[in-house]
């Protein structure tokens, strides 16, 4: 990497879930914005699987409960976006998270994604698999894994 503006990274994603993790990552994000001019775009999933959990008439509502989440997710980085002076855009989408992901950063044509990780290894991450994991399997650009 060479440092500087340049064509290097225009667009980054950022996949936030309200972890600190994904806060880090997106620190990271942009950091590395900064650094190349580049644009970052964070973006926050409703996992609709967690749905299936609540009774038929529930369901609109915690949609909606996890919508607003996600909107204050994403104000809080876009509060730290401002920190960096970088050109920021925020979404929420629907759906499973590793694959909106990887649709997601075709859809802006991204040259990295930035995403966390909780550091699931061995046994928990065979069996609960791990979206940072199907991210870098799935992923047509550069992954940027932060833990």
């Amino acid at each position: 990497m060479t440092g500087g503006k340049g064509d290097m990274y225009k667009h980054i994603l950022v996949p936030v879930d309200g972890s600190e993790t994904a806060f880090k990552a997106a620190r990271e994000a942009l950091a590395l914005a900064k650094l190349f001019g580049s644009k970052v775009v964070a973006l926050y999933v409703v996992e609709l699987r967690r749905l299936k959990e609540y009774e038929e008439d529930e369901r609109e509502q915690v949609k909606r409960k996890l919508r607003e989440f996600g909107v204050k997710t994403l104000e809080r980085v876009q509060a730290e976006a401002g920190k960096f002076d970088v050109t920021f855009e925020s979404m929420v989408k629907e759906g499973a998270p590793a694959e909106v992901i990887v649709e997601t950063a075709r859809e802006i044509e991204a040259e990295l994604i930035v995403i966390g990780t909780r550091g699931l290894t061995g046994l928990k991450r065979m069996v609960l698999g791990s979206t940072a994991y199907r991210v870098v399997e799935w992923a047509d650009c550069h992954v940027l894994v932060v833990k």
